[in-house]
């Protein structure tokens, strides 16, 4: 379980959340167990070609430092054909896993979303 030092957008009131892994590039963010409520992630690995930059605000409220071990999700709103699905690039989830710290972190005021099949051809 991580504890929340930044909110997840829209869900302000949960302080714990739970990962789980679906494959290597997908994953499950289990926003509340009682509710049933849950995000689909996209791993940074997954992306090729964008960089992110983390203000200190943010760093110092998650506790990272250039040591820190890291991981980077974006969440995504699942669509058929899969290839329309929508990925939020300006509010990636950050996770210390050191520390087990988790947030989401606005980097762009104007909310870049793209596509899987839009990614594909970056």
């Amino acid at each position: 379980m991580y504890e929340v030092k930044i909110p997840i957008l829209g869900f302000d009131n949960i302080n714990k959340m739970d990962i789980k892994q679906l494959d290597d590039d997908f994953f499950i963010l289990e926003l509340d167990k009682k509710e049933d409520t849950s995000m689909y992630l996209l791993s940074s690995n997954s992306i090729k070609s964008f960089d992110i930059d983390i203000n200190d605000e943010y760093l110092t409220k998650l506790q990272i430092n250039d040591k820190t071990k890291i991981s980077v999700y974006y969440s995504v709103v699942v669509n058929n054909p899969i290839s329309n699905s929508v990925i939020n690039l300006g509010a990636p989830i950050i996770v210390n896993e050191d520390k087990q710290t988790i947030g989401q972190c606005i980097i762009n005021s104007g909310y870049l979303f793209s596509t899987f099949k839009e990614l594909n051809t970056l």
